[in-house]
């Protein structure tokens, strides 16, 4: 598997060149601490490439990917309940 560098500075090219090779196995999406959205693509390496609506971008661990992933479930899981709801509430489901 390919090495990656862990002293990757954000917003520069090597930020991408140290995902060269690697193959992209999903997105999650994480809210940064100014409120925005950033994409984050997910590697099969374990590791993660956030870009920022604003255009910055950095690497993202396997730890903080993995608890980006768990976030981003909770989210869904609440939401999916919200929706089941609001479909029973409405007549839709029985």
């Amino acid at each position: 598997m390919k090495g990656h560098n862990h002293g990757t500075v954000s917003n520069t090219n090597e930020v991408f060149r140290t995902f060269i090779g690697c193959r992209v196995k999903g997105l999650v999406r994480e809210i940064t601490s100014n409120g925005h959205y950033a994409n984050i693509l997910v590697f099969e390496c374990g590791w993660g490439l956030a870009i920022n609506g604003n255009g910055s971008h950095w690497t993202v661990n396997p730890d903080e990917l993995q608890e980006h992933i768990r976030q981003a479930k909770e989210e869904l899981v609440d939401k999916q309940q919200e929706l089941e709801h609001i479909l029973k509430f409405s007549g839709a489901t029985k």
